[in-house]
């Protein structure tokens, strides 16, 4: 994989996290961290959800849900 960024629907195929529960946890402010892109500032919705890969990587493997062989 050669994306730094992707959408909830790559991160639910790739490491199993469904989009539900992608949304879930921005809305209650925890699990993965998130980056929005094309919002404006002090606007609650719109823009383009996307998650780092690496971050993902680091946050899973500091919760030990992740191994790297």
């Amino acid at each position: 994989m050669n994306k730094k960024f992707i959408r909830p629907r790559d991160v639910e195929e790739i490491y199993s996290i469904k989009v539900s529960t992608l949304s879930k946890q921005r809305q209650g402010k925890y699990g993965l961290p998130f980056h929005v892109v094309g919002r404006n500032k002090n606007a609650q919705r719109g823009g383009v959800i996307l998650y780092n890969v690496d971050e993902i990587n680091d946050y899973l493997i500091k919760k030990g849900r992740l191994t790297l062989y």
